[in-house]
């Protein structure tokens, strides 16, 4: 798997094509703690980003990255962006090693014209296995909260990700396993715990929606250690 990964959020490489859907809205106001008491200035698309990670994530996620505005971008909708996926499963064949990194919901919060934050949610199929525990390496980065779920508290600085089985009818068969869903969010100055409460609500609401033949859990708690 290739990409690119920067303290500002993940950068696509060229064999994980953009999502195309990307949309920016400028935000003034965000937030009454953030500056001047000011109340946050209403908006379709931050609300549709809060659908997908929970109005309270939100809201924290832009207090803490605090500036004077944002942009919202992505594509919010986790009915169009299981479209997406399960389009991709069908079509991939298990030579296939591109997948197509979706952007759920992409805040950018500035402080005059400098960025002060960036919160990334994004989700693909991984060119990563369930497997990947057996490795002790990798056992010491990844935790397993089920048999269908691990988790990895840091991947890099500022990135929590979550692979979870999700068995999709008309794919190849080893699909479950080895075309994992991957989720990921970034953004440094979130802190693991707080970066969690965004990855798992944003798992499952996309995991509510897709078509899996057993869908997996997605515990609401970080999972511990082994």
């Amino acid at each position: 798997m290739s990409g690119g990964q920067s303290a500002g959020g993940i950068h696509v490489a060229r064999d994980e094509p953009a999502d195309t859907h990307f949309a920016g809205l400028a935000i003034g106001g965000l937030l009454s703690g953030c500056f001047g008491g000011e109340e946050r200035a209403e908006s379709p698309k931050l609300g549709l980003c809060e659908t997908l990670l929970g109005a309270k994530n939100g809201e924290a996620a832009v207090k803490t990255t605090c500036g004077s505005d944002a942009e919202v971008g992505g594509t919010p909708q986790a009915d169009v962006l299981v479209e997406r996926l399960v389009r991709e499963a069908k079509q991939s064949q298990e030579s296939d090693l591109q997948r197509t990194r979706y952007t759920g919901c992409r805040m950018d919060t500035f402080e005059g014209d400098e960025i002060s934050g960036t919160v990334d949610a994004t989700v693909k199929w991984s060119a990563l296995s369930l497997g990947i525990m057996d490795s002790p390496e990798n056992s010491r980065r990844w935790r397993q909260a089920n048999p269908s779920v691990c988790v990895e508290p840091e991947t890099a600085p500022g990135l929590t990700r979550l692979i979870a089985a999700c068995a999709v009818p008309g794919t190849i068969e080893s699909q479950p396993s080895d075309l994992p869903l991957q989720f990921d969010v970034s953004e440094a100055s979130l802190g693991t715990e707080n970066r969690w409460e965004l990855l798992s609500t944003f798992a499952r609401s996309i995991v509510k929606e897709m078509d899996c033949m057993k869908p997996p859990i997605i515990p609401s708690a970080l999972p511990a250690t082994a």
